[in-house]
């Protein structure tokens, strides 16, 4: 049986419903430690002179796409990780979430919807990425070496989970970098690649970008 024969029969109660998105958790992984942005548009960190920002752009009903930016106000170079976290906090049935290695993409499926998880930065989509129970998230069951910015990896998780990437990056000085991400939600895997093909050309989302 295929992946995605396994994944159409995981049932789902249909009197249980889930809100037809999911939330967004970012973070910037520093010198060993981890700094989240939650319930903020804005971050910072002031130890590292450091300060992140959220936008969300209206591109489409079925996409939330939202663009990071990272600005360096210290004096010195600032190797980081940008850490991108998804998930439904108001899951009340089933949700299977997988990473695709054919497509280099994360699929969560949830009451028989389709999402699409996936981020750029500079032309690079996202390399490092793993699939965590919802409790592992934010202790130190997710890395397996936090002083060095690498996570546990799982290919797949079953019940209430989160899908995670990073993207790593140096950034000078007075420099300000972006990483875009997005979540695309659909009835179908092809419904998804097709509605993100279409967003890798929008030239909204990417103005000027290669």
């Amino acid at each position: 049986m295929s992946l995605m024969e396994q994944i159409k029969t995981v049932s789902v109660p249909p009197q249980q419903t889930v809100t037809e998105e999911l939330q967004l958790i970012p973070g910037i992984w520093v010198n060993g430690k981890v700094h989240w942005v939650q319930n903020c548009t804005e971050k910072v960190i002031y130890g590292e002179e450091l300060v992140v920002k959220l936008k969300s752009c209206h591109i489409h009903s079925k996409i939330s796409f939202t663009k990071i930016y990272i600005s360096n106000h210290s004096k010195v170079k600032k190797e980081i990780k940008v850490l991108v976290i998804h998930h439904n906090p108001n899951l009340t049935g089933e949700h299977f979430t997988f990473i695709s290695p054919v497509e280099n993409r994360i699929f969560h499926l949830a009451n028989e919807k389709f999402f699409l998880v996936n981020g750029k930065y500079i032309g690079t989509e996202m390399k490092e990425c793993t699939v965590h129970p919802s409790w592992n998230v934010f202790n130190a069951k997710m890395w397996s070496n936090v002083n060095k910015g690498s996570l546990v990896y799982q290919p797949m998780a079953k019940g209430p989970a989160a899908s995670i990437f990073t993207i790593k990056m140096s950034i000078e000085p007075r420099e300000t970098k972006k990483v875009s991400t997005w979540s695309i939600i659909g009835s179908s895997k092809n419904e998804l690649l097709s509605m993100e093909r279409a967003l890798l050309k929008n030239i909204l989302a990417f103005p000027f970008e290669k």
